[in-house]
């Protein structure tokens, strides 16, 4: 399952969200109940599946003398983690706890990348979108070589 693609949306008073129409429908045909996994990565919500958790869990078990930043990063990981369901309409609770860890107001945007989706603070993706970024060395170090 691959998420692409971004919408702009609001919580309502009770830190509810519709998710985008393509991200609900992709989750609702390949997840059978419906759940997601919610945490925290790199500052902002994460939302993966329960199968992907489960993946993430075995390579982390994989490290055997985790470092103190490692350690923090599989704490936050951990401490973050709720499963939710996916309401018939895309509807999802995003607990308390996420939405100060993600510094979620009410303007948020739910963007794709690739195999999860994340919900970054409305005013933190537009500041995204302001940045330059030169990853010509890290695309060529990779050969990677972009088709357009």
């Amino acid at each position: 399952m691959r998420f692409r693609g971004h919408a702009h949306r609001s919580l309502d008073g009770k830190g509810r969200l519709i998710l985008p129409p393509d991200f609900k429908d992709k989750i609702l045909s390949e997840v059978p109940d419906g759940k997601l996994v919610l945490t925290i990565w790199e500052k902002h919500v994460i939302g993966i599946t329960p199968a992907q958790w489960a993946r993430l869990e075995e390579e982390l078990e994989k490290i055997k003398a985790p470092s103190r930043q490692m350690q923090n990063i599989i704490r936050i990981f951990y401490s973050g983690y709720e499963e939710v369901s996916v309401a018939a309409n895309g509807r999802i609770a995003i607990p308390a706890h996420l939405r100060r860890s993600g510094k979620l107001d009410k303007d948020v945007v739910v963007m794709g990348a690739g195999r999860r989706f994340e919900i970054w603070p409305a005013e933190s993706f537009d500041a995204l979108l302001e940045e330059d970024y030169d990853v010509s060395d890290e695309l060529a170090d990779n050969s990677v070589s972009l088709p357009f």
